[in-house]
């Protein structure tokens, strides 16, 4: 009895092992334009408390520069900070370590216009004895635009005298047929009243039109879908989730999964850069080119297994963070249905089978209990 009791606790616990989750270090996403300054923390979730981790995020140089890092809630903080690649250990001095917390900050600063993936690398996690701790890398990015020019107001007129105004009004000069003689105190080009400056003037000259601001552009419609599917119980699907309208070079968009589905994989469609996270029945995809794009594109593509009983159905809804190149969002949410599988055929066909060949076991016996019947009378 002991034995047993003994068997049953270990199983017990083999069970509560099996099912703790993974820590995970996530870090954050950013949008900004060029010039601008982003603060991006990079935390840590984990059952266990940690004591010393080490990471290390590489990104585009091109795009943004890390401009400083700085301290989160461990104790210390020693980090290698060159252009596209950074290496940071953080750890604790006293004898607990976090189990949920900031590890460090990210000052950012926008370069160029683009995307960069923020990659994370978990070298080591250790828990308070020293302890290997598995843990999964969320990671993230930072969408870089242009800054968006606004108008310049147009100068008002003003009344500045230009060559073609003093050419139209000559200048007074003296008459070389006034033969009357002025005493010498008198200025021989003393004003008068006929002689006011030609901008002055009580009928203006035409004024030059404002400069016409740049046409605003022509509205489009932009579509964003996922298209709808129906699944067998236990089985997988693809799903893709398509962009219609020209010249979308970046979307950040994030797609609900409903509780009956699983999310295996996701895969990136006809964009150059693309990047994703999965938490909590969500994922958050960031696509960006620097081509134009026509006509309908694949943005990514779900890979996902039904989890539910049959006959149930959910809905896979999209929402859109951000669009760029674009004047109208039109979203068109998709529906999963998850359908029974051919396991009853498949059961009544081994059914049959098992009853054919016991009928056919029962006539062999048979057959044979009869020749050795006839052998038994001889």
């Amino acid at each position: 009895m002991k034995r047993i009791a003994i068997f049953l606790l270990f199983i017990l616990f083999s069970a509560v092992v099996v099912s703790a989750s993974p820590a995970s270090v996530k870090i954050g996403n950013a949008t900004i334009t060029v010039g601008e300054h982003v603060n991006i923390p990079i935390t840590i979730d984990a059952d266990e408390e940690i004591s010393c981790a080490t990471i290390v995020v590489t990104y585009d140089g091109d795009i943004v520069r890390v401009a400083s890092v700085s301290e989160g809630n461990f104790d210390q903080l020693v980090c290698n900070n060159t252009l596209g690649k950074i290496k940071i250990v953080a750890f604790q001095t006293g004898e607990k370590g976090l189990k949920k917390g900031i590890v460090a900050n990210l000052y950012v600063e926008a370069k160029n216009e683009g995307y960069s993936p923020l990659n994370l690398e978990i070298e080591t996690l250790k828990d308070n004895e020293g302890t290997e701790v598995p843990a999964t890398a969320l990671n993230g990015f930072i969408s870089v635009s242009s800054p968006t020019a606004s108008p310049t107001p147009s100068a008002s007129p003003t009344s500045t005298s230009s060559p073609s105004d003093t050419d139209t009004t000559p200048t007074p000069s003296p008459s070389p047929t006034s033969p009357t003689t002025s005493p010498a105190t008198t200025p021989a080009l003393s004003p008068s009243p006929a002689l006011t400056p030609a901008f002055s003037s009580t009928t203006p000259s035409p004024s030059p039109s404002p400069p016409s601001l740049s046409p605003s552009l022509e509205s489009r419609e932009i579509i964003i879908q996922i298209e709808n599917m129906t699944i067998e119980e236990g089985e997988y699907a693809e799903v893709p989730i398509l962009i219609t309208g020209d010249g979308v070079k970046y979307a950040n968009l994030t797609l609900f999964v409903p509780p009956i589905v699983e999310v295996e994989e996701v895969y990136a469609g006809d964009y150059e850069n693309f990047s994703y996270n999965i938490s909590n029945g969500r994922i958050e995809m960031v696509a960006y080119t620097n081509k134009y794009l026509k006509g309908t594109v694949k943005l990514a593509e779900i890979k996902m297994k039904a989890i539910g009983r049959a006959n149930t159905a959910g809905e896979l809804r999209l929402e859109v963070n951000e669009i760029r190149n674009e004047t109208q969002i039109t979203v068109r949410n998709g529906q999963i249905l998850i359908k029974e599988g051919k396991k009853e055929e498949l059961t009544l066909f081994i059914l049959i089978a098992i009853m054919i060949m016991a009928i056919m076991i029962i006539l062999l016996m048979m057959l044979w209990k009869k020749k050795s019947i006839k052998k038994g009378g001889r």
